[in-house]
């Protein structure tokens, strides 16, 4: 008779999903099976599937009884068949071939209402009726400040792990999901410039990255793009823009065939450079910034003469394109080392909550509430200065 698991851990993936997810639930079952001997119960679709199960146990002692016994019969894939089952526990089968699967097996949401205390507390129940030992949350900042909570209020311990594309959390060199992420950049422009270059075009691209252009910068080094637009700066101003479409013309004057342009989705610009007298729900604002940006460039070159007063501005939005995908062996890689240190520091009897990081090629874990690293700010901008000297013409 199958029963229910003996102190084990919990893992569950929060907000955005991310590219290297599959492989990092793959590698937390394996570790925590083959090298520790405890059992790995995986959570559907985060804090979401935790509140579902949570309100579902604890409407009384008999619907926990019932949900530990689905969860000690219906292991690995049988329990994964069955959609109202939230908590299921992992077995070899149950983790094999998606380790360089894009997405997130388990699923993944983002539930506003866990930032309520009362909400949490629900799940907080459930954790301790559960006997869980430990509980691994891979996501976002929004992921991981909720695990920062949970630590303090379920008596825990919680381990994060940095799964975003936008490379954002700075206490860490890098986060799972990123370098697929550049990878799939790199192919769109390879895909973009062809038709560029047959057209003699300027092609306006939005990058994903809500606070940060590290996505936006990477993916210019590595694909060539001609221009980078990034938010760190702050707003981008109507005279900075004249400026960039004058950079471009001087590029295409000197015998370049096209311009890729990126654009952060985060990057911001003073609405009153562009419209004035305007309905303010109407400001470019509220458009995509590739939108925005393609349609004052294409303006500024209609005033030109010559060949120039003909070219073509095109903008493009990739949007959850680039979260998608077979994840890289570097995300692979980066994943199962990220779960490693998860593992250690859950068995090491002293050795508290954290996150994990790479910090100067080795994984560490740091606490909660970690500074940023002072050589991110520095190495991004180092990027922009390699981008700038590498794109010159």
């Amino acid at each position: 008779m199958s029963t229910f698991p003996d102190r084990p851990v919990a893992v569950l993936f929060s907000g955005g999903d991310s590219p290297g997810m599959n492989a990092l639930l793959r590698a937390i079952a394996r570790l925590g099976l083959n090298r520790h001997g405890v059992p790995v119960l995986g959570v559907r679709e985060g804090y979401r599937g935790l509140l579902r199960a949570a309100r579902r146990a604890n409407r009384g002692e008999k619907d926990l009884f019932v949900m530990k016994q689905e969860i000690g019969s219906r292991k690995g894939r049988w329990g994964l068949i069955h959609s109202e089952q939230d908590v299921i526990q992992l077995d070899h089968a149950s983790v094999s071939g998606i380790v360089g699967a894009g997405g997130t097996m388990l699923g993944s949401a983002r539930c506003l209402e866990f930032k309520k205390p009362e909400v949490r507390a629900e799940a907080v129940k459930l954790i301790k009726d559960l006997g869980v030992r430990a509980l691994i949350v891979a996501g976002g900042d929004g992921s991981l400040a909720g695990a920062q909570l949970l630590e303090k209020e379920a008596g825990v311990k919680v381990i994060g792990v940095p799964c975003t594309i936008d490379n954002d959390l700075l206490f860490t060199q890098m986060s799972i999901g990123v370098d697929t992420a550049v990878s799939t950049l790199v192919w769109a422009v390879d895909h973009f410039k062809d038709t560029a270059r047959s057209h003699k075009r300027i092609m306006v691209m939005e990058t994903m990255g809500a606070k940060h252009g590290e996505l936006a910068r990477l993916s210019a080094i590595a694909s060539g793009a001609e221009m980078v637009i990034t938010p760190e700066n702050g707003p981008v101003t109507m005279p900075q823009i004249l400026k960039l479409a004058e950079t471009i013309k001087t590029g295409m004057v000197c015998g370049r065939s096209h311009t890729i342009v990126l654009v952060a989705e985060g990057v911001q610009f003073e609405p009153e450079h562009f419209v004035q007298g305007s309905d303010p729900s109407h400001l470019p604002t509220k458009r995509n910034r590739a939108y925005v940006l393609a349609d004052i460039f294409q303006s500024y070159f209609h005033e030109q003469e010559g060949e120039l007063k003909d070219l073509e501005v095109r903008p493009s939005v990739l949007g959850h394109l680039q979260r998608g995908g077979h994840a890289t062996p570097q995300d692979c890689i980066l994943a199962a080392r990220f779960a490693q240190q998860a593992w250690e520091a859950i068995m090491d009897p002293n050795e508290g909550s954290g996150i994990t990081a790479l910090r100067q090629g080795r994984v560490q874990l740091v606490p909660f509430g970690a500074p940023d690293m002072p050589e991110r700010a520095e190495m991004s901008a180092e990027f922009s200065r390699l981008h700038a000297s590498l794109s010159s013409w």
